[in-house]
């Protein structure tokens, strides 16, 4: 089932903190905060392994290139 964070003021700290932890964009650290708060297992992305949030380890962060090889 369909879930959503709304945003929120303790969402926003989190986020930060994640951000400032990792060297995460605001956005992405948003999404990944999202997900975590949300109980998920993964956090899937296009992006390419090697980028910042690559270094998150509050949740497995899968590239969808990964799945491609």
């Amino acid at each position: 089932s369909a879930s959503c964070e709304p945003l929120s003021k303790s969402l926003g700290e989190e986020s930060f903190a994640l951000a400032k932890k990792h060297g995460l964009a605001a956005m992405d650290a948003m999404l990944i905060c999202s997900a975590i708060r949300q109980g998920a297992n993964e956090f899937i992305t296009s992006e390419l392994s090697g980028k910042p949030m690559f270094r998150v380890t509050e949740i497995k962060i899968v590239s969808l290139h990964s799945l491609l090889t």
